[in-house]
């Protein structure tokens, strides 16, 4: 039963730390996700669906994650991380609705109507994406993953950790390939 206060206070002391770090502002509200999941201790809310005034749902920018409908006629949700983002559009088509699409690796995509704030939600996402990205490139340059036992044991952990998020897919073929060229 402890688990809940200690997350709590991990979250409010991960946020007094991170706060002014985000180009955007953040809000330390825990919201649960689509899947019955919670954010991380040091993710946070960027914008929601009430935020950009429409009705998408789910709509979630966090501060590590989009969380949108995989396809406006379907009920999937697109869980995408930030830093897998190759692309962020506004298409605004001559007949119906304008959409966002977000493109991601690994054939991940998001895709949602943007019937108002358009080109506000698109630059939003865009600015947390390029930050995701920038601090991800940041994080590999600063740390670089110490050399211990073989490659091949090297080389299921950071799978491992691309798999559970850690890693964005972009720093995994980063340390793959720093791994691979050791003698």
């Amino acid at each position: 039963m402890a688990a809940a206060p200690d997350r709590a206070v991990r979250r409010q002391q991960n946020f007094a730390r991170l706060q002014d770090g985000f180009p955007l502002p953040v809000r330390p509200d825990d919201v649960p996700l689509p899947d019955g999941g919670l954010l991380d201790e040091d993710e946070f809310v960027v914008r929601t669906a009430k935020d950009w005034q429409t009705s998408v749902k789910p709509l979630l920018l966090t501060t590590r994650r989009l969380v949108c409908p995989r396809d406006p006629s379907g009920p999937e949700v697109a869980n995408i991380l930030l830093a897998d983002v190759r692309e962020v559009a506004f298409r605004k088509h001559w007949v119906g609705y304008a959409t966002i699409v977000v493109e991601a690796s690994h054939d991940r995509r998001g895709f949602f109507p943007a019937h108002s704030n358009g080109a506000r939600m698109r630059a939003e996402i865009a600015t947390m994406v390029n930050f995701a990205q920038k601090e991800a490139a940041r994080r590999a340059e600063v740390s670089p993953t110490a050399v211990t036992g073989d490659r091949y044991e090297q080389l299921r952990k950071i799978g491992q950790l691309k798999e559970s998020g850690v890693l964005s897919y972009a720093e995994f073929e980063e340390e793959k390939a720093r791994i691979l060229k050791q003698p």
